[in-house]
């Protein structure tokens, strides 16, 4: 497998995007992308508390099965951590995620919020995820599932895919997927960086190409 990514910041404010991708050698990779909550505080925090704690549970726990049960636990674990860094800092943090793992040819996905997975195959892409959002009028939506510490709804979102040769996995947030969603899936990392620019809100992207099993 070959995974590139990149986030960039919005020219107003701070990074809020946090992405975490790791090795686990004959099991496949994690992939984690976290987008704080805007409104809320300290949200640059809480994706990277979201996306590394998230990242932790399932490099330490994850053995080759029960992928659903894993990462169900891994979203309950981030709100956890969440939750008690939320509380040390007296704010009200949040974060929308999305977290792959990519193993034997097959992935395995959850996520809370609008943090998109797209899967390109044979030159055809599909969504694979349902934004968490509602729309509250005037123009303006609402995210209606996070990690916020609070706790998770039961029915947690799980998809499994088969995976062939060829084949590409996007994580994007919102910043990304909003500027550059018609140009993703026919153009390079750096090209796709280019068309951002300086973006108006964070842009981060994921993509993991499989060109071999592992």
């Amino acid at each position: 497998m070959k995974v590139e990514s990149f986030s960039i910041g919005s020219k107003h404010y701070i990074n809020e995007d946090r992405l975490v991708v790791r090795d686990l050698g004959l099991l496949g990779i994690i992939a984690v992308l976290a987008d704080g909550m805007g409104g809320l505080s300290l949200g640059d925090k809480a994706a990277d508390v979201v996306a590394q704690s998230a990242s932790d549970f399932i490099a330490t726990n994850y053995l080759g099965q029960d992928e659903g049960s894993i990462l169900h636990n891994a979203l309950g674990y981030a709100d956890k951590c969440l939750r008690a860094v939320s509380i040390a800092n007296k704010s009200n943090m949040g974060a929308a995620v999305a977290i792959a793992i990519v193993s034997s040819r097959r992935l395995y996905c959850t996520w809370q919020g609008n943090v998109r997975i797209y899967v390109r195959h044979n030159d055809r892409v599909r969504l694979i995820t349902k934004d968490h959002i509602a729309d509250i009028g005037y123009g303006r939506t609402a995210l209606t599932r996070c990690i916020k510490g609070g706790g998770l709804r039961e029915d947690v979102p799980f998809i499994e895919s088969v995976l062939e040769t060829g084949d590409d996995i996007y994580l994007c947030t919102d910043g990304l997927y909003n500027v550059a969603e018609n140009t993703l899936f026919n153009s390079s990392i750096e090209d796709i960086q280019a068309i951002i620019g300086t973006p108006e809100d964070d842009a981060s992207l994921i993509k993991v190409s499989i060109n071999h099993a592992k």
